[in-house]
Formats: C-alpha cells, sequence, structure tokens
C-alpha cells in the first residue's frame, strides 16, 4: 500500500510486527508504543518492525510512504 501522509495527518498501525516502512519522499515519524526512542525516515529509507507493538506515523511535515509486508 502507498499512499502521501500529509504534515499533521498520523496513521496508528496495529500490532505491526513485520511491517516495512519506506519513506520515498519527504520526511516521516515512526513512534512504536512504549519505546522512547522514536525513528525519523528521509526520502530513501526504509524500518522493518520487529515487535507486535502500535506504531503511530506522522509526515514532517508530508511524506509518500509505502507499507509492505
Amino acid at each position: 500500500m502507498s499512499f502521501r501522509l500529509a504534515g499533521g495527518s498520523t496513521m496508528l498501525l496495529k500490532r505491526a510486527s513485520g511491517v516495512r516502512i519506506v519513506c520515498h519522499a519527504g520526511t516521516l515519524w515512526v513512534s512504536e508504543y512504549r519505546r522512547f526512542d522514536d525513528s525519523v525516515l528521509q526520502a530513501g529509507e526504509t524500518l522493518t518492525l520487529g515487535s507486535n507493538r502500535d506504531v503511530v506515523i506522522s509526515g514532517l511535515p508530508d511524506a509518500q510512504v509505502a507499507l509492505l509486508s
């Protein structure tokens, strides 16, 4: 699934273990429930989620994102 995440918009990924987040353009903020170290992805960077926690993603100010399983 690929989409644009506008600045100020957020998306909740429930129990996201194994999901690969790809930032195609812009900047993306990734916050995993009960973790204190958030991630920021720039265009071309990816992050594969290793835990089954909920994750919130948000564009900073916006991002083109793909979620792969």
